[in-house]
């Protein structure tokens, strides 16, 4: 049911081989203006920090405070290519990876509150059903093509896989620690960010949200307005099941009719309210782990900033 949206998390765990690795973005490098109008006209293409339309339209839950938006993700991570690239020039190396940005996920973050409920949007429904429209053609991009030598500078490390062993230096010039990734990533700060705990919580509430007594009410009229129009469901995280061909006019028909359903019942803003309760008592209760989380990410966000206007 979830989509989760790209974030620095990715490239600190692919930094050993590249940080495009997670990536979805364009490998063209074109655009004009300086990198930092660049980095901010590519994340400004991204989903709304809130959705602007549909059952969901300007809700936002209490956690999506800790979490790192599309646009966060957007500069830390051009900021760390930048510094990729002018690390392995110091070695002799073209590296350019594929710019960030260029192709934004459906949501702005890991709530994913445009579909943490089931569809929300039924001007999409109309054109996509359960699809994604648009946004669902993404492609993979490829990591630039490179030589053992370049990769050993990049990753620091000899080789991968379990045996690598760490790479000390190239024709006499030292390589920092985890390489040119690693200097980057450690640069930018971003080596210490860590969103688990927002994220665990944000699952729990969903969990608990769902089992609280207004939630299970709110369902079962859904569920019985649902049947009304001909299908039997439970819930809406399998209504996609009674019509599984993406963008099909069946299918079209049941999202249709799982978005009318849920506006009749009200079931997004009692499910929303429910969960947004839940959320205020986790954050009470993990306060300062949840703060010392953000002022990280914000602190990156800043070095981002000032590297991309260097």
């Amino acid at each position: 049911m979830k989509l989760r949206h790209l974030s620095v998390a990715c490239a600190v765990l692919a930094a050993a081989v590249s940080i495009t690795a997670c990536d979805t973005s364009d490998s063209s490098g074109s655009g004009s203006g300086t990198p930092s109008e660049q980095v901010k006209a590519d994340s400004s293409q991204g989903p709304a920090a809130t959705p602007e339309k549909g059952l969901a339209a300007g809700l936002s839950l209490p956690l999506e405070d800790y979490m790192q938006s599309y646009s966060q993700t957007v500069v830390i991570s051009q900021a760390i290519r930048n510094l990729q690239t002018e690390c392995m020039a110091r070695y002799g190396f073209d590296y350019k990876p594929p710019r960030a940005g260029n192709t934004p996920p459906p949501n702005d973050n890991d709530a994913n509150i445009e579909r943490r409920y089931g569809i929300t949007d039924r001007d999409l429904a109309l054109k996509a059903g359960y699809g994604l429209g648009e946004t669902a053609e993404q492609t993979r991009s490829q990591a630039p093509a490179m030589s053992k030598a370049a990769m050993l500078v990049l990753s620091g490390q000899t080789g991968g896989g379990p045996g690598a062993k760490p790479a000390t230096s190239y024709e006499g010039k030292s390589i920092p620690k985890g390489g040119c990734s690693g200097w980057a990533i450690e640069k930018i700060g971003a080596h210490d960010l860590d969103f688990t705990l927002a994220g665990r919580l944000n699952h729990e509430s969903l969990v608990r949200s769902q089992e609280s007594r207004e939630v299970r009410a709110a369902l079962e009229d859904w569920s019985k307005c649902m049947k009304g129009k001909g299908y039997s469901i439970d819930i809406p995280y399998n209504a996609a099941d009674l019509a599984p061909e993406p963008g099909s006019v069946k299918q079209v028909q049941v999202a249709t009719a799982d978005i009318d359903c849920k506006e009749s019942t009200n079931l997004v803003k009692i499910w929303f309210e429910q969960d947004s309760a839940i959320q205020r008592k986790q954050i009470a209760e993990n306060e300062l782990t949840l703060l010392d989380a953000r002022k990280k990410n914000e602190a990156a966000v800043k070095a981002a900033e000032q590297a991309l206007r260097d």
